[in-house]
């Protein structure tokens, strides 16, 4: 479960996030929508535990939003737009470093990528890919690993039609299988087909 307890975020001239109190439970997901720079991205990196509050509390399964603390990075994947892949690694090889990474069947790499439907891609490297394709990839990344928590920014990002039905269907089935997810996004499609709660930052 995630829980945001009194949490207070804000920059050097503003108040970003007030006082936010929510329970997330398993197999829910949670939409953060806003203009541009009004937090979200602020209150997901603040969730993935890379940011610290300025007070209130984070907890996922109990255990405090943290980077640094390796239960806490076990319990939640995030992806947040980072250029995180290496130049040298195909995109079928970062999947699999994943997997290997966490204990999971390096063959259900090939499989994700299959499903998200750039399976003809595996042997390319992802700064060929086009926006729409790298966005899959990412997508894959965040999701191929087991985690309690999903975090993603604005995964509707760069997709075309097909593309963002795909990324609703994927919310859905990770809540299904009792993942919760948070993301941030500038999509009212998204969030009426995603989100179980809502947060609106910037109002």
């Amino acid at each position: 479960m995630l829980s945001i307890d009194h949490l207070c975020l804000s920059t050097d001239d503003s108040d970003l996030i007030t006082d936010l109190t929510l329970q997330l439970p398993p197999g829910e997901c949670l939409a953060v929508v806003g203009p541009n720079g009004s937090g979200k991205s602020t209150l997901l990196r603040a969730i993935a535990g890379l940011r610290r509050p300025d007070s209130g509390e984070i907890r996922v399964g109990g255990i405090i939003a943290d980077d640094s603390d390796p239960a806490f990075r076990a319990a939640v994947s995030v992806e947040l737009g980072d250029d995180a892949t290496f130049a040298e690694l195909t995109v079928l090889e970062h999947l699999r470093l994943i997997t290997a990474a966490h204990d999971v069947d390096t063959e259900i790499a090939a499989v994700a990528l299959d499903g998200s439907g750039i399976g003809d891609l595996a042997d390319r490297f992802p700064h060929t890919l086009s926006t729409g394709q790298r966005q899959r990839f990412s997508m894959c990344a965040a999701w191929i690993r087991p985690a309690d928590l999903v975090v993603i920014d604005e995964p509707e990002a760069g997709l075309d039609v097909a593309g963002r039905d795909w990324v609703a269907q994927r919310i859905r089935r990770s809540t299904a299988d009792a993942r919760s997810v948070v993301f941030a996004t500038h999509s009212p499609e998204l969030v009426s087909r995603g989100a179980d709660q809502t947060v609106t930052v910037g109002r």
